[in-house]
Parts: structure tokens; C-alpha cells; sequence
């Protein structure tokens, strides 16, 4: 599949969402107009369903557009795209359900993009970090909506934000060895525990947000159960190569284009999003802007370093969790963890099942409590966690695993 495909195929994706809501039904394109712009001006921090906020045809346009901007990105900034590019689109169009704007996200691009600048190096050196970066992106409506500090201050903040996170995110990585898939999250949380300090020092006084849609459920799951059941269609040709990848452990960087072709790269998409969506229903879980958007980032990382093998376990042990505690596997927390804390993925792919079980118990521990760190400003709050989590696994596995070094003996 050549290059120019890939892209024909992936903007219309992102099209289809734009389109889906113009034509939503019930709602005139008056109102979906007022919705969009309510959307703009509100600040995004954790957890702000889009669809509550400003209705479901805005919301899916917002999410169109926002995976536009990255599809611009890449194109016009020559970058190949491949695994780590289609998930960095599919996870800024799922956070464009419950966070993200093309207002909000601006600021921290151009902040990486002036870090590899004063560096003398192309921008496509850096386009991963400033795609998934935009998981900073409530900081800069935070500030200009939420704190009312004005949108200049915002932008400011928002580019000398992102100016450190090319330097972040390569140096968080040997904390977990690739274990964490999302590695820029984790970045995120821990650039957002600072800022979170600054400005309360500064006497703000910030907060987590709890806005969770709870209607049309049926409209909603049946469109993106089609939307994602495209994707194995597509893939049709490449479904027998789909079974190599479940071999892989998926540790960053595994390309899964690179590794198979796009062909059974869109079936693997395709079959992890379906998933996604099952584990919804099967929980009795709702479909929003945050569990869609879960599962946008899924499908994303689903041509990035997770399939059918390594994510089951970490859902498992998410469920388990819940289940052994006070929490109901429904409740908005534990379903999101359970859907974005398949980042964890390589840890069951390199340590197997029952390891990976163990990791989702711990990381719906770990996440329930991560949140008011960086005061939601980071939308990657399961990647924070994940990182922390993976951290820990590797770090005693590998040290389980050693050898002990034998002295010499002295002659």
C-alpha cells in the first residue's frame, strides 16, 4: 500500500467523523455551530466529555478536525507514515472527544517545533512528541478559560511547555525501557505535576472536572462498532499476517507497518477497536467522548504496539480490580483504565499473562489516584500512571531475572 493511499485512507476517516456530525440527527447545524464554539472556550481538563458540553455532531467535528491538523502535520512536514505517526492521529481525533480543540492544541506544537529549531533540527525529528504532547493541551484553555489569565498568557505558557518536552520525553523513556506505549503521557504528567505547583504557588486554585455523557447509546455504539469494522474489511488482504504480530511484544518502537504492511496493520486496528467497544458493553459501560476516545487511542496504538495477545490481560486485570474493590468495572475510572491501560501492553507481551494481569490490578490502583497531580491538565492521565506502574514491573522483573556475577577466584 503506497504512501498516498495510506493518506487517502486515514483522511477519510477523519472526514467521515466531520461529516457524521454535520448529519447527526436532531441537532440543526444552528446548534451544532453553538455547540462547537462552547466547546472552544471551555477549559478540557479531566474529565470533560465534549459530547455533554456541546452536543454529539460538534463534538465529532471537533474530533475531525483535530486528527486533520495532525494528518497536516505529517504530511506537510514530509514525515513517513507509519505506526507511530497513525497513532499519534487516532489518539489526538480521540482526545478531540473530551479535551483537545484545534484552539488549545496549537500552542504546545509550536513550542516543540521551536525546540527543534533552536536545535537546528527538523521538525520531523520531534512530530511524535508534539502530536502526543498536545496532552497538554487543557493547560492552555485551563489558563485562558478556566483561570481567565487571558489567551496570550495561555499560548505563552502552552509554547514554553511544550519547548521541553523533546528533552523530557527521550529521557522519561529509560525509566520504563519502553514498556509504557504511552511515553509522551507519561512525560505530560510529570511536566504537569510542575505547572500544577507553579500555579497554585501563584494562588490558583485548579480543580479536576467530572462531566461524563450518558445518552443515545445505541446511535453511538452502532456508528463506531461500523466505523471500526471498516477498518478489518480494509485490512482483509493482510489477515493472515496479523497473526505475526500477536508474536511481537509490542516494547517501543515496534512498527507494526514496518513489521507487516498496512494491510494486516488495518486489520489488527480494526479487531483492537472492536474490543474496545465489546468490553464497553460487556461492563455495562457507556459511549461517550472519554470511552470513545479510549478506544480511539487503541486503534490507534493498534498499528503501534498492541493486538489481540497483549492487551487482553491488561483489561482482565483492570476488571479484576474493580471487581475485588469498591469500584464497579462501569464506573467512569475503571473503564477508562481498562481501555487505556492496555499502554501497558508490552509488559504482558515481554513477561506473559499472568504478569500482565497483575500490571492492570495495580495500574487501576495507581490511576485512580494519579489525577490530581497535574490537576487533569494532562490528558494521558493512564499514561502518567502506566509509567509509574511499568517503571516498577520492569525494574524488579529484570532484577528477578539476573544472574548473579561470580567472583573470580583468586589464584
Amino acid at each position: 500500500m503506497t504512501e498516498k493511499t495510506r493518506y487517502i485512507i486515514f483522511s477519510l476517516y477523519m472526514l467521515a467523523l466531520v461529516i457524521i456530525g454535520l448529519l447527526w440527527p436532531g441537532e440543526s447545524l444552528a446548534s451544532t455551530w453553538a455547540g462547537f464554539q462552547d466547546i472552544m472556550k471551555v477549559p478540557g481538563v479531566l474529565i470533560s466529555d465534549f459530547f455533554s458540553i456541546g452536543g454529539v455532531g460538534a463534538t465529532l467535528i471537533n474530533s475531525g478536525l483535530v486528527g486533520f491538523i495532525g494528518l497536516g502535520l505529517i504530511y506537510f512536514s514530509k514525515t513517513h507514515f507509519s505506526g507511530p505517526t497513525i497513532a499519534a492521529v487516532f489518539t489526538m481525533a480521540g482526545f478531540g472527544l473530551f479535551g483537545k480543540t484545534p484552539i488549545n492544541i496549537w500552542p504546545i506544537i509550536l513550542g516543540v517545533g521551536l525546540a527543534a529549531a533552536l536545535k537546528k533540527d527538523n521538525f520531523r525529528s520531534v512530530i511524535v512528541v508534539a502530536l502526543f504532547g498536545t496532552a497538554l493541551g487543557p493547560l492552555v484553555s485551563q489558563v485562558a478559560f478556566g483561570l481567565e489569565w487571558g489567551y496570550i498568557p495561555a499560548v505563552l505558557l502552552g509554547i514554553g511547555t511544550g519547548l521541553i518536552l523533546p528533552a523530557m520525553a527521550s529521557h522519561v523513556l529509560h525509566n520504563h525501557q519502553g514498556f509504557n506505549l504511552y511515553n509522551v503521557g507519561f512525560t505530560c504528567g510529570i511536566v504537569g505535576i510542575y505547572l500544577t505547583a507553579m500555579l497554585t504557588l501563584a494562588g490558583e486554585d485548579l480543580f479536576l472536572s467530572s462531566v461524563w455523557y450518558s445518552q443515545e447509546q445505541w446511535e453511538l455504539g452502532l456508528v463506531f462498532f461500523l466505523y471500526f469494522g471498516l477498518m478489518m474489511v480494509l485490512g482483509l488482504p493482510g489477515w493472515k499476517d496479523t497473526k505475526k504480530l500477536w508474536k511481537l511484544p509490542g516494547t517501543l518502537v515496534t512498527d507494526f507497518v514496518t513489521e507487516e504492511g498496512m494491510p494486516a496493520t488495518l486489520f489488527n486496528m480494526g479487531l483492537v477497536g472492536l474490543i474496545g467497544m465489546t468490553y464497553i458493553l460487556l461492563v455495562g459501560g457507556e459511549f461517550n467522548g472519554p470511552t470513545l476516545g479510549g478506544v480511539f487511542t487503541m486503534v490507534g496504538f493498534g498499528a503501534f504496539g498492541k493486538h489481540l495477545k497483549n492487551i487482553w490481560p491488561l483489561m482482565a486485570g483492570v476488571y479484576l480490580g474493580a471487581v475485588l474493590s469498591s469500584y464497579s468495572p462501569s464506573a467512569p475510572g475503571p473503564l477508562l483504565a481498562a481501555l487505556f491501560g492496555t499502554t501497558l501492553a508490552p509488559v504482558a507481551g515481554n513477561f506473559g499473562p499472568v504478569i500482565g494481569i497483575l500490571a492492570g490490578v495495580v495500574h487501576l490502583s495507581v490511576v485512580m489516584i494519579s489525577g490530581p497531580f497535574h490537576a487533569g491538565m494532562n490528558l494521558y492521565n493512564n499514561g502518567f500512571a502506566g509509567g509509574l506502574v511499568a517503571t516498577v514491573f520492569v525494574g524488579v522483573s529484570r532484577w528477578l531475572n539476573q544472574r548473579p556475577h561470580k567472583k573470580k577466584e583468586e589464584k
